[in-house]
Parts: structure tokens; C-alpha cells; sequence
């Protein structure tokens, strides 16, 4: 993922949402951006000023967190049928849903493993 791109999605998604006047910005983020979301978190704050509080956990127990009137400001989802969701339910500002990343799995074990990982 690139750290930079991620940052810049950060900034638009605070800015153009009003919340470059609040003092803390509160990003609820899928558990696996853990490793990028330190440093991004850390680059908008020297940048801004503003404080970050990033909460890491489910997309799902995030989905039904906003869905309950959670005040996230920005929402990292793992996967896409989330903000979909909450698009659709009108629960995001209109125009703020931006797919900042796709991924792909990898599976890959060592030559010798006994394990037949053949697909179909």
C-alpha cells in the first residue's frame, strides 16, 4: 500500500467532510492497515497539527458501530460491501466513498510442505 496515497486520502476525506477545524480527527480502520496506518496517522499530525485516534478492529463491528451512531470521522474498511452499506443507508457524507486500495491473497508454502495447496 502506498503510504503517501493513503495519507493524501486522509487529508481530502478531513478536509472536504468540515474537519479541518476539529481538534481531534477519529479514524476507525480495519485491523490489517495496523502497520501502514502508524506512520500516516503520525504524517498528518505533524502536518495538520491536529490530533489522529486511530481505532483498529472488524469492518463489520465498525459497519454496525456507525450504523449505531459511532463518531468515526474517516473509516478505513477491508472490505468494500461495508461502505457500500453505509452509502447506500445515507450514513456517510454524500460524494465520500474512495476505494484507496485493492489487494490480492497470496498463498505460498515451501517446496517441500506435504500440503497439495493445488487450487481449483
Amino acid at each position: 500500500m502506498n503510504l503517501r496515497k493513503l495519507a493524501v486520502v486522509i487529508v481530502l476525506i478531513a478536509v472536504s467532510a468540515g474537519f479541518a477545524c476539529a481538534q481531534d480527527l477519529t479514524v476507525a480502520a480495519a485491523a490489517d492497515l495496523q502497520f501502514a496506518m502508524q506512520d500516516v496517522a503520525a504524517r498528518f499530525q505533524k502536518d495538520s497539527g491536529k490530533q489522529v485516534n486511530v481505532i483498529y478492529g472488524s469492518s463489520g463491528a465498525f459497519t454496525q458501530q456507525i450504523q449505531n451512531g459511532a463518531p468515526f470521522d474517516v473509516f478505513f474498511s477491508a472490505n468494500l460491501d461495508y461502505p457500500k452499506q453505509l452509502d447506500a443507508a445515507k450514513l456517510v457524507e454524500p460524494g465520500s466513498m474512495y476505494q484507496y486500495a485493492t489487494g490480492k491473497l497470496v498463498l505460498w508454502a515451501l517446496s517441500a510442505s506435504p500440503v497439495d495447496w493445488v487450487l481449483d
